[in-house]
C-alpha cells in the first residue's frame, strides 16, 4: 500500500500581482496632484475664455453704438444753401463766408451753453460727465405713409439706469443710449416737426417756415439770432428744449426731454409726464391731429457698463493764404471769432469726429455699486492715486477708439 503524500506549501516572498497600502497611496498623492494641475490650468483657460467673451460683447456693443452713430451723420442736416437778406456789415469776412446765405440748424457736441434749456447741457437726462450728440437728420423710420415725413431728431447721450424692470433686480449702471424722434406730420411732442420749427425760426428767421406764400412785413424787424449777427452758442436755443403747437402763431411751449429706460428716478433731471404712456392704436399714428403724438417713449441703450464716452470734432478750414489746417472746437472758435473756446459752435457741422467709448466687463460692472463709482477722473494718471475701484476697472475695462467721418459738405 502506497503511502500518501500531503502537499507542500512553499515559504518565502509573496506574489507580486496585488498592490500595497503604500503604494496605493503614492498613487492617490500624484492622482491628486495632477487634478490640482488640471483644475488650475483648466481654471486659467475658463477665465480667459470668459475675459475673451466679455471683451467680444464690450466690443460688439461699441462697434453697434458707433456703427449706428455714423448711419445717421450720414444724412445729417444742419444747413443748406437759401437766399436770405445780407447779414449786418459788423460781421467779419470769416463769419459771412460760414454763415450767409444759410439756412442753419444746430449740430450739437458736449454742448453746455445755450437758451431754452434749466441745465446747461443738451440732454436733461444725462450724466454730465460724458459727451452727448443731438442733431437734425433725414433718415427716418417707416410706417407712416410715404413722403409724410419730414427730417428727424437723433441723439445719443449716457445716463444711470437699472439693468431691468424685475422686481427685487436692483443692479443698474452707465449705459450709451440713443435718442430718435420722428419727422411726423403734427406738431406733437412725439415728433420732431415742431422742435425743428422752433430753432429755425429762432435762429434764421420763422418767415421762412410758415405757409407758403407768407412773408415778414416790409420794415418789421428780423429778431432772429443769425440775422442779428449772432452766432454765440449761447444766444442759441438747444435743439431739444422747445416746440412750435401751432403754424398759425408760432408760439413755443417747452419740450417733453427724452429719458432713459428703466431709469433711476432721482437721477432724472428732467421727469416724464408718465413711465407708461398711451402707446396708441395703428389709425391714431395715422392721425397727426391725434394726441398719441405728444408721448416720447423711452430710449433704449445701444451700449452697456460705459465709463468713458468722448467725442472730439473736428473742420478742415481753408485759410486765407489757400492752406488747409484741421481745427478743433478752441481753434475753430478762434478763427470764427467766438468766444466760446472750448465748446463746439453749434452753427458749425464738423469735418469727421473722434470716437472713444470705454466699457468695463460683467465682473467689473458688479462692483460699480453708486453712480459715483462710475464717474473717473481720467486725467488722474498716477497709479499710486488711482482708488481700489479705478483699480479694478483699469485692470477690466476695453477702450474702443473710432473716427467717423461725415460725408463731403455740399455747402
Amino acid at each position: 500500500m502506497k503511502r500518501m503524500r500531503w502537499p507542500r506549501f512553499r515559504q518565502g516572498r509573496p506574489s507580486s500581482a496585488g498592490t500595497t497600502l503604500i503604494e496605493l497611496m503614492a498613487s492617490m498623492a500624484i492622482l491628486s496632484v495632477l487634478l490640482v494641475v488640471l483644475g488650475s490650468t483648466l481654471e486659467v483657460a475658463l477665465g480667459r475664455f470668459r475675459s475673451g467673451t466679455d471683451k467680444q460683447v464690450s466690443h460688439g456693443g461699441a462697434n453697434l453704438a458707433v456703427a449706428w452713430i455714423e448711419a445717421d451723420l450720414a444724412s445729417h442736416l444742419s444747413s443748406r444753401s437759401s437766399n436770405l437778406p445780407r447779414l449786418p456789415e459788423a460781421v467779419s469776412p470769416v463769419q459771412r463766408e460760414f454763415f450767409e446765405n444759410k439756412l442753419l440748424l444746430p449740430f450739437e457736441i458736449n454742448r453746455t451753453q445755450g437758451t431754452g434749456m434749466p441745465e446747461g447741457r443738451s440732454f436733461q437726462n444725462a450724466a454730465p460727465e460724458f459727451a452727448s450728440l443731438a442733431f437734425v437728420t433725414h433718415r427716418a423710420l417707416t410706417g407712416i405713409e410715404a413722403g409724410e415725413e419730414g427730417p428727424s431728431i437723433v441723439g445719443y447721450y449716457v445716463s444711470y439706469a437699472r439693468n431691468s424692470p424685475l422686481g427685487g433686480d436692483e443692479r443698474r449702471g452707465m449705459k450709451l443710449f440713443r435718442h430718435f424722434r420722428r419727422g411726423l406730420p403734427g406738431l406733437g411732442d412725439g415728433g420732431s416737426t415742431g422742435i425743428i420749427l422752433h430753432v429755425s425760426q429762432a435762429i434764421n428767421d420763422q418767415w421762412d417756415e410758415t405757409a407758403p406764400g407768407a412773408s415778414r412785413p416790409l420794415e418789421a424787424p428780423n429778431e432772429s439770432a443769425v440775422r442779428q449777427g449772432q452766432f454765440r452758442n449761447q444766444d442759441l436755443p438747444f435743439l431739444l428744449s422747445s416746440r412750435v403747437s401751432s403754424r398759425e402763431d408760432m408760439t413755443p411751449v417747452f419740450a417733453t426731454q427724452p429719458w432713459p429706460s428703466y431709469p433711476v428716478v432721482e437721477r432724472l433731471g428732467s421727469p416724464p409726464p408718465t413711465f407708461s404712456p398711451d402707446r396708441g392704436s395703428e389709425a391714431a399714428w395715422r392721425d397727426p391731429s391725434h394726441p398719441v403724438h405728444d408721448s416720447v417713449f423711452p430710449d433704449e441703450p445701444m451700449c452697456d457698463h460705459v465709463v468713458r464716452f468722448e467725442l472730439t470734432p473736428y473742420r478742415r478750414v481753408v485759410l486765407s493764404d489757400g492752406t488747409t489746417e484741421v481745427m478743433d472746437a478752441a481753434a475753430l472758435n478762434g478763427h470764427l471769432g467766438l468766444p466760446e473756446s472750448g465748446e463746439w459752435p453749434v452753427l458749425v457741422t464738423p469735418d469727421f469726429i473722434e470716437v472713444l467709448i470705454t466699457t468695463v466687463n460683467e465682473k467689473a460692472a458688479l462692483t460699480l455699486r453708486r453712480y459715483d463709482d462710475w464717474i473717473i477722473d481720467w486725467e488722474q494718471t498716477d497709479p499710486v492715486l488711482w482708488s481700489e475701484g479705478r483699480k479694478i476697472i483699469e485692470r477690466e475695462m476695453a477702450t474702443h477708439r473710432y473716427r467717423v467721418q461725415l460725408p463731403p459738405r455740399s455747402t
